[in-house]
């Protein structure tokens, strides 16, 4: 049995220097070929998201519609909303939110779900409702039912060993469904394919383990729905039914099964997956140095000189055909912008996106997704108002619009308020911002400490009386801030409706 993170054995050989010249020559030339490839390369959404989001839009207005808010079918915000990590107090915490949004009837204004580490726990079982939120009493009674037969866990324990990557991740995987979340999901992601726009489309997050550890920032994201997986950065996708399967140069080497949810579970939120992460929680004479890439930042050095090159040589030129040419070249090298963190393994090895950012704005930042708003319930442990700092950093990093933060917002991180709102002011989503723990249910800085102390994320599976605090806490939340919720959505259609003005001149 293997260790540490979950291997995906998913090759992407796309070369940057003669392949990418060979490739160009090939599409100057009109020789590129007309079969399908299974890896799509793409900063658009795919026919199959778009197609849902669409359908989903419908239901967005009809629910604008009883909330009293004019809306022109047009102009439909786009609402995200993303939780945060925080092991079971996070899925908890979500499953909580969520139920009150339906008590508001706020939920069907939602557009997508995403979610990281512990939040995915509640979003992988919720879904496997595919009416859940016309109904989240089942969510919530089912963290307080009776749980899985241990023989039901034990015989797919037994049958994962069989597999050649089995791992911890797969035993992290049965320990959250069958002990927290109360259930043996065997169901795959790929499987909601089909269904209709009933519930927000979901976008779960992972982060690739060596580019993490030592690799460029365009190759740490990983982003799944239910359609596609891949890089969310560098625009690299494969039809989600496929995780798992091997590829070389581009092409579909071996077909695997597609893992199940127990262990798109495991994958998702084990942060124990990381060996930085591990040393915390580990005596020092059993460290282990993580990996250490190297020589990514000499490939991209050389990547970067290539981007100059052909850009240096596109300014002296005049002719069309020729600067067409150039144009195509700079797209190839940018549509191959492969790190060699990824580039010069044999597997891809995932694990909790938590562990860079506990909140899933990359895939909701720009403009592939075009979100207007943001609804994020916090649950994370740590410094309040981190996931914040840290999304506004990567934004940066990445070129994509991020709302500013006020620096004296965040010297209440100690004691924080029970909803923040920072607003996008032209390309940024605006963000409302719902700590869990909050001077409104706790009475200063020190009770605040106490409760996140008191449902730490490294714990045995929580009480009953545990969950129902949490869920209360999380219900409260939603419900004392929903006039904050209301004015945003207002504002945000508004905003969509300005875009799509701003579109027609």
């Amino acid at each position: 049995m293997q260790t540490g993170s979950c291997s995906i054995s998913v090759i992407f050989l796309w070369l940057v220097t003669s392949a990418v010249l060979a490739k160009a020559v090939d599409n100057m030339e009109g020789n590129t070929a007309a079969s399908k490839r299974p890896i799509r390369q793409s900063q658009s959404l795919c026919a199959g998201e778009q197609e849902y989001v669409h359908k989903r839009k419908q239901v967005v207005l009809e629910s604008l519609r009883r909330l009293g808010i004019n809306c022109a079918a047009d102009s439909v915000p786009h609402i995200a909303l993303l939780a945060s990590g925080g092991g079971q107090r996070a899925a908890v915490g979500l499953v909580g939110s969520l139920y009150q949004m339906e008590k508001e009837d706020l939920l069907d204004t939602l557009l997508y779900l995403g979610g990281v580490s512990g939040s995915t726990w509640s979003m992988s079982s919720i879904y496997s409702d595919p009416q859940w939120s016309t109904n989240m009493d089942t969510a919530v009674s089912r963290l307080s039912g009776p749980g899985v037969e241990l023989g039901e866990a034990f015989a797919w324990i037994n049958e994962r060993s069989k597999d050649e990557y089995f791992s911890l991740t797969d035993v992290w995987g049965v320990l959250t469904s069958a002990g927290i979340m109360k259930q043996m999901d065997l169901r795959h992601l790929s499987d909601e394919v089909s269904r209709n726009a009933t519930n927000p489309y979901p976008i779960y997050s992972a982060i690739e383990k060596h580019c993490f550890s030592d690799g460029p920032i365009e190759g740490k994201w990983l982003e799944v729905s239910p359609h596609e997986a891949g890089f969310t950065e560098l625009g690299l996708f494969i039809e989600t039914s496929l995780l798992g399967s091997k590829f070389e140069g581009g092409e579909l080497l071996e077909e695997k099964p597609e893992m199940d949810m127990v262990t798109l579970q495991g994958v998702l939120g084990c942060a124990l997956a990381d060996e930085e992460t591990v040393k915390v929680f580990i005596p020092p004479w059993l460290n282990v140095p993580g990996y250490i890439d190297a020589t990514a930042e000499e490939y991209l050095h050389v990547y970067n000189r290539l981007i100059k090159l052909v850009a240096l040589t596109r300014s002296t030129i005049k002719d069309p055909t020729a600067l067409s040419d150039m144009d195509k070249l700079q797209k190839i090298l940018e549509d191959s912008m492969v790190p060699l963190c990824l580039r010069s393994e044999e597997r891809f090895h995932l694990v909790d996106a938590g562990l860079l950012i506990n909140v899933a704005y990359p895939p909701f930042l720009g403009d592939k997704r075009d979100i207007d708003l943001i609804v994020a319930p916090e649950y994370s442990a740590g410094n309040m108002f981190e996931t914040l700092t840290l999304a506004r950093d990567y934004a940066a990093e990445v070129r994509r619009a991020f709302p500013d933060i006020n620096n004296k917002t965040l010297e209440e991180r100690d004691w924080p308020k029970d909803c923040y709102v920072f607003e996008g002011k032209q390309n940024e989503p605006s963000i409302i911002y719902l700590p869990l723990f909050n001077r409104r249910n706790c009475k200063d800085a020190e009770e605040v400490k106490a409760k996140m102390e008191e449902f730490s994320t490294f714990q045995r599976p929580f009480s009953q009386e545990k969950i129902e605090f949490v869920l209360e806490v999380a219900k409260d939340n939603i419900k004392n801030n929903k006039e904050t919720l209301l004015r945003e959505i207002n504002k945000a259609v508004l905003r969509q409706h300005n875009k799509r003005k701003s579109m027609q001149h």
